[in-house]
């Protein structure tokens, strides 16, 4: 009886989280962002708001939210994933390797990918839950391995063609809109379904937050942060396929900065270090606001070593006034 009062009293407490999962804080990040990007405008002419620069970044943002969101699934879980890195570039390699140029090989090989992906995130989940490796240490050591194993078979020079088909999946759009951004658009719908109204969202965020009242309650803990790696992978593939067709090219190393971007736009979003809080929606404007200030630092010319010490420290000051952790 204590036990089930136990478990009520922390499902409560988990509700009003997800109910209050992006803070208002967040909101002010972004729109001081959007303010900084008028007065940059007003300042020295150069603008945010061109159509060409908004669809780059919309396309930008697509790709890193699909890394995002699956980061943000094993955050909540209690872990950390640094081999999206090698997950993505390695979904770029086969894109590009498998298809060689044929349209019709376009969904049969991005299913392909997603599979490879989502098993390299199952290996990551069984290191994590069956053997006891901490996930920094076991999602490192996978992508020193995924990432040793590609070279090995390209050489180090990537080859095969991006056909036109998935590069106007990455460039194109519908009704004036990205097809990057719809298909993001649908994924992000289905994920906020998943968290927010599934029992595996229940799960997760329950096993993150205390995984012995998880284990008390019955829930299979070890299958649920599995599942969280094994989506994590599966979404880094798919979006080294897309990122493929948005630059036109087969790049080893075009996963680079994923990891630590995902990790910080799913934090920024709400998604606390050691399990229990997150949100699709908070991790879609961490990513927008990451990519924002990527963005504004980019067109006020800073050198790359200016627009990292920009971002950081950007980072440092959402997550210090507005971030939230876990107490």
């Amino acid at each position: 009886m204590a036990a089930r009062k136990k478990l009520n009293v922390w499902f409560t407490m988990l509700e009003r989280l997800k109910r209050g999962a992006v803070s208002p804080g967040l909101y002010a990040a972004l729109l001081a962002l959007i303010v900084a990007a008028l007065v940059m405008q007003a300042v020295t002419g150069v603008s945010f708001f061109t159509m060409s620069n908004m669809l780059n970044v919309a396309r930008n943002f697509s790709m890193l939210g699909f890394v995002a969101l699956g980061q943000t699934l094993v955050i909540m879980s209690g872990g950390l994933d640094l081999s999206v890195v090698a997950v993505i570039s390695t979904g770029n390699i086969l894109a590009a390797s498998l298809i060689n140029g044929n349209d019709a090989l376009v969904f049969p090989v991005l299913l392909f990918t997603i599979v490879v992906g989502a098993a390299i995130g199952t290996v990551n989940g069984l290191l994590v839950t069956k053997r006891g490796v901490p996930p920094f240490i076991a999602t490192l050591g996978v992508s020193i391995v995924v990432n040793g194993l590609r070279l090995i078979a390209t050489g180090g020079i990537p080859k095969g063609n991006v056909p036109e088909l998935l590069k106007e999946m990455g460039t194109g759009s519908f009704l004036g809109l990205p097809w990057m951004v719809i298909i993001f658009v649908i994924v992000a719908i289905f994920f906020y379904i998943l968290l927010a109204k599934s029992s595996y969202g229940r799960r997760l965020r329950v096993t993150g937050s205390n995984p012995e009242v998880a284990v008390l309650s019955g829930i299979n803990k070890d299958r649920v942060i599995i599942t969280a790696y094994l989506i994590c992978g599966a979404l880094g593939a798919g979006a080294g396929v897309f990122l493929a067709g948005y630059t036109g090219i087969a790049d080893n190393w075009a996963g680079n900065e994923f990891d630590i971007n995902s990790i910080a736009a799913a934090v920024l979003g709400g998604a606390a270090i050691g399990g229990g809080s997150g949100s699709v929606q908070g991790t879609v404007i961490g990513s927008i606001i990451l990519l924002l200030i990527t963005n504004l630092a980019i067109l006020a010319h800073l050198p790359i070593q200016s627009q990292m010490m920009v971002k950081g420290l950007v980072i440092i000051l959402a997550l210090g006034f507005f971030g939230r952790g876990k107490k």
